[in-house]
C-alpha cells in the first residue's frame, strides 16, 4: 500500500480502512460484486460500491453502534464508518471531512483521497491493487 498522509488524521484514516476491507479479495468473494461482476476491475468496483447492491454491503456506521458494539466489530476485524466521516465517489462541497473513492483501471488500483474540508487540497491519498478473489 502507498501512503501520503494519514496517521495525523484517523478518522479519515478509519474510513480508508472502511474501502480497503470491501474491495479485499475476501469480502468480494462473499459479496454481490462478484455476481455483477465477475471479471471486474477497479472502476467497477467504484461503481458497485456506490450502488444500492454495494451500499446495502458497506460495514455499520458509529451512529449505528453503541459501544460494546464497536468493540465487537473491531474484535472481528470489521472497520466501522466514521461518525464524521463522508465517503464518496465525487467531491462534495456539503461535507467537511470526506473519502473520495477513485479507480485507476491502467493500474488496476484503488485510490482514496481524503480531505479535511472539501475546497481545499487532500491531506490523506492511499492506493493499494484491486484484486479478484481467487478462483476456488
Amino acid at each position: 500500500m502507498n501512503w501520503s498522509g494519514g496517521e495525523e488524521y484517523p478518522e479519515l484514516e478509519k474510513a480508508g480502512r472502511v474501502v480497503r476491507y470491501m474491495s479485499a479479495p475476501r469480502q468480494l468473494q462473499r459479496s454481490s460484486f462478484m455476481a455483477v461482476y465477475p471479471q471486474g476491475k477497479p472502476s467497477d468496483f467504484v461503481s458497485w460500491m456506490f450502488s444500492e447492491l454495494g451500499a446495502a454491503e458497506w460495514p455499520p456506521s458509529e451512529w449505528e453502534l453503541d459501544e460494546t458494539e464497536r468493540r465487537g466489530m473491531r474484535s472481528i476485524g470489521m472497520p466501522v464508518i466514521p461518525r464524521d466521516v463522508g465517503i464518496f465517489s465525487t467531491r462534495r462541497m456539503d461535507a467537511a471531512l470526506q473519502i473520495i473513492v477513485k479507480a485507476d483501471d491502467s493500474r488496476g488500483m484503488i485510490i482514496v483521497e481524503g480531505f479535511l474540508k472539501p475546497d481545499q487540497p487532500s491531506v490523506l491519498v492511499k492506493e493499494w491493487p484491486f484484486q479478484l478473489p481467487h478462483a476456488s
